[in-house]
């Protein structure tokens, strides 16, 4: 049980860093093509990254943290709308 739970959470790791390598690859490509077929693998590595969140959820091996409230999600919306000015 706890190679498996050693397993999934590296597996996770390393969808999670090819996630970011794509959305770096994604910004910096020209060519529409490509970044059609990039946007297209960076969506499945994010679908194949929630099945094994929900199935590390499952088994025990992640505990996801509380849900924010309202005002948590506010205030995170307000620190980020104020970046992007």
């Amino acid at each position: 049980m706890m190679q498996e739970k050693i397993m999934v959470a590296d597996a996770l790791s390393q969808i999670n860093s090819s996630l970011e390598n794509y959305g770096y690859l994604i910004s910096q490509t020209a060519n529409p093509r490509l970044r059609q077929q990039l946007i297209q693998m960076r969506n499945a590595c994010e679908t194949s990254q929630y099945e094994l969140y929900e199935l590390a959820k499952n088994h025990g091996y992640y505990q996801p943290a509380a849900m924010a409230d309202e005002q948590e999600i506010k205030q995170v919306k307000a620190i980020f709308t104020e970046r992007m000015i």
